[in-house]
């Protein structure tokens, strides 16, 4: 008998979970995160929502509330309920996913998205390093690559694998001719990702690029900060999704006009 009261309350909290690794049992839609202000300086979780927000000139255009701390996530459901059409969209390293990416080009948005190795790419020391693939000869022929130091890593087979979002990725498997002295027994090279962040690094690095990602910094981030130091919100009010994407709507409505109405006043 309380082997089924068990079960049933597991089955229960399976359903809850909707994806999720975790939920709060006073706000289930809630999900535990890792706070930014952490005073305790032990990494300590918290029942929280993700707010995600586009932005221009520092004015809130649209929002959204995910229950999934993983911004990549967002990035194509939020452009999904917004109502205009975008032209292009800049975001930081959490969003440059292949899928993202990919399904941006699809929709023909215009994107200067960082990817997660984007930054340390730039650097001298990656450049010259024998991780850079660019390093690597290549064989077209035998489809093969050769490390720095002579090492061969030949063509075995395709992986197929899915992301949490149900996403199909494409592998190449490359195996050492000699795995033994080998740095690395395999090579797993996704071509079609290797593509698409080459071609965000062109648009990254242009003049025109550097100037419209670099405007992200004055953009976005200030409006977090206005809202905790200006407008004193730092925790939700209420609970439950719904409820709080309307809490919120609120206050990104208020610093909205504030912001507008000392822009006509400095005016």
């Amino acid at each position: 008998e309380d082997f089924s009261i068990r079960a049933e309350k597991y089955e229960n909290y399976q359903e809850t979970f909707e994806g999720r690794n975790s939920f709060s049992k006073t706000d289930p839609d809630a999900t535990f995160m890792r706070m930014k202000e952490d005073h305790m300086k032990n990494g300590q979780l918290k029942a929280a929502y993700n707010l995600q927000i586009a932005t221009e000139n520092q004015f809130v255009l649209h929002y959204d509330i995910f229950s999934n701390p993983t911004d990549t996530k967002t990035l194509l459901p939020l452009l999904e309920t917004y109502p205009h059409n975008v032209k292009t969209v800049v975001a930081d390293a959490g969003y440059g996913s292949e899928e993202n990416l990919l399904r941006l080009d699809e929709k023909g948005v215009n994107h200067l998205i960082k990817y997660a190795m984007f930054d340390k790419e730039q650097k001298k020391g990656y450049k010259q390093s024998d991780r850079n693939l660019a390093n690597w000869h290549y064989n077209d022929k035998e489809d093969s690559y050769t490390h720095p130091d002579g090492w061969c890593y030949r063509f075995h087979h395709i992986k197929h694998q899915k992301t949490q979002t149900n996403f199909q990725q494409e592998i190449k498997v490359y195996n050492a001719d000699e795995p033994e002295s080998a740095p690395q027994k395999g090579l797993y090279i996704n071509e079609r990702y290797q593509h698409l962040k080459i071609k965000e690094c062109k648009a990254l690095l242009s003049p025109e690029g550097r100037q419209i990602f670099a405007q992200r910094k004055i953009d976005v981030e200030p409006v977090f900060g206005q809202i905790k130091a200006c407008l004193g919100y730092k925790r939700c009010n209420l609970r439950g999704k719904r409820q709080v994407r309307i809490d919120m709507g609120l206050v990104l409505m208020a610093n909205n006009l504030l912001k507008y109405n000392k822009r006509m006043t400095q005016n």
